[in-house]
């Protein structure tokens, strides 16, 4: 997720997650293990309907602006075991669709949809197409160029809100999910649910490459 640039606003605050968020991958829970160890922040992942299904579960332990622990777990590009994946979040109030999509070195692209607007270009970002999602969802051929005009059609809405897009997405796409990105399930609760916490050193590097790249852009601009 694109993000203000800032110094050493927030240094030693720990935000909690702003929105809500979920990543459908398809591939084994093993994998997504492999890959939540060396995040940021706890991450709870739980095999649901054919999917591993994963959310946030403790702040991201990063500095600002990276504490945000949804908008991390949006921003973070998945293993290649783990692809293709879906991710679906509420941020602020936007609704976010995440395309990651198979191969070795796919391009993370993105849905954004806006209050009042609908789905807008996501600036700075490369965009997903419609039928791709759809793809990725699993959906049967047959059906896929009809949940792709509903889905377009709904992304079209701008007089709803973001949780709506997104529980309407996917039921659209016959995706698990809505009922913990609506709040009313918790993922810890799901059966087989498993919890990852990383190790700190991994906050630490981030951080450590977060100052780097600043020195490298103030050095740029002097």
């Amino acid at each position: 997720m694109p993000r203000a640039h800032s110094r050493r606003r927030g240094r030693g605050r720990r935000r909690a997650a702003i929105g809500r968020g979920i990543v459908l991958s398809a591939g084994r829970i093993e994998s997504a293990a492999s890959w939540a160890r060396r995040g940021l922040g706890e991450l709870t992942m739980a095999a649901v309907e054919g999917w591993t299904m994963i959310s946030a579960t403790g702040p991201a332990q990063a500095r600002y602006p990276y504490d945000d622990a949804v908008r991390t777990l949006a921003g973070r590009p998945v293993s290649w075991r783990m692809r293709p994946a879906l991710g679906f979040f509420k941020v602020g109030a936007q609704a976010v669709i995440v395309l990651h999509p198979a191969g070795m070195r796919p391009v993370v692209r993105w849905l954004i949809w806006t209050p009042h607007h609908g789905l807008v270009a996501p600036e700075g970002l490369p965009a997903a197409r419609i039928p791709d999602v759809v793809v990725v969802s699993g959906l049967d051929t047959r059906v896929q160029a009809r949940a792709a005009a509903a889905l377009a059609a709904l992304l079209r809405r701008a007089d709803l809100e973001a949780a709506q897009i997104l529980t309407g997405a996917l039921d659209i796409l016959a995706l698990p999910g809505a009922g913990v990105l609506t709040g009313d399930t918790c993922i810890t609760t799901l059966p087989g649910a498993r919890s990852v916490s990383p190790k700190a050193r991994y906050a630490r590097e981030f951080d450590r490459l977060l100052d780097e790249l600043e020195l490298e852009r103030s050095g740029a601009e002097a």
